[in-house]
């Protein structure tokens, strides 16, 4: 059966937008069954059924997770849908559910595991470069930066067939950028893998498991599509995993009945 992939957005105005729509394609190409899911309710409405769960794009991080008052240069915030993520990364890790991060989802989890971020990089770095670019007048599918991604990681596994790049410790690529928050400090049990020429981490990734996190967004770059397969499969396996759990729970369960 193919995996049920959760995509987590804020509100029903999110349903028909580009961004998300691009994201259900992908996923549908990549061999997994999307279904949008509201950022309200009990996380575990969710997990109770998701075999992956992609966290997207959307508002600022509420400081407040991560221990700091806003900055007068915070943008928009859903306090809400923020507690909600939170907590569905939280269980999803703890349920081996892989979860793919992109954008904002990629701050979530990393603030999730008590990492931090900036709260606006352009008044925060003195030498940032632009990675806030306004999606109204800029084309999504546009690289916009280069970014440095380390050869021994995850990410760069499931890339790499599709990267037209060669070299021994990292390689070089640009994406597209659409972000004017970053990470400050690596969230516990998450290393950066890949980097802005400023320094500013551009993707996370766990050593166990598949949750990998990306600030840039990859649905709409046609060599990123290894990514969602990797999630897909990754999605798949736990499937599976959980279905062999259910029938020794079962089969378990019939013995001792037997007794």
């Amino acid at each position: 059966m193919k995996p049920l992939i959760a995509i987590i957005v804020g509100n029903e105005r999110n349903i028909n937008s580009e961004w998300l729509l691009r994201h259900f394609s992908v996923v549908s190409e990549a061999g997994g069954i999307p279904a949008a899911f509201l950022s309200r309710g009990d996380p575990s409405n969710v997990t109770a059924i998701a075999d992956g769960i992609l966290l997207i794009e959307g508002p600022d991080v509420h400081p407040y997770f991560y221990g700091e008052d806003p900055s007068p240069y915070m943008r928009s915030v859903n306090y809400e849908r923020d507690k909600f993520e939170i907590e569905l990364f939280k269980r999803a890790l703890k349920m081996d559910i892989p979860v793919l991060g992109v954008g904002r989802g990629m701050q979530i989890m990393n603030v999730a595991m008590n990492g931090t971020l900036y709260q606006d990089l352009e008044k925060e770095i003195p030498k940032a470069i632009k990675h806030s670019w306004d999606p109204r007048e800029t084309d999504p599918s546009q690289r916009l930066h280069s970014i440095r991604m380390k050869t021994a990681s995850k990410l760069y596994d499931i890339l790499k067939d599709r990267l037209d790049v060669a070299s021994t410790n990292e390689i070089f690529i640009h994406v597209n950028s659409f972000h004017h928050q970053g990470i400050k400090r690596v969230g516990e049990g998450f290393r950066s893998v890949a980097f802005s020429i400023d320094g500013i981490a551009e993707a996370i990734e766990m050593k166990d498991g598949f949750y990998i996190g990306v600030q840039w967004n990859p649905q709409f770059l046609p060599e990123m599509r290894s990514l969602y397969e990797g999630f897909v499969k990754a999605a798949h396996e736990s499937q599976l995993r959980r279905i062999q759990r259910e029938q020794i729970e079962a089969e378990a369960e019939n013995s001792g009945n037997e007794v």
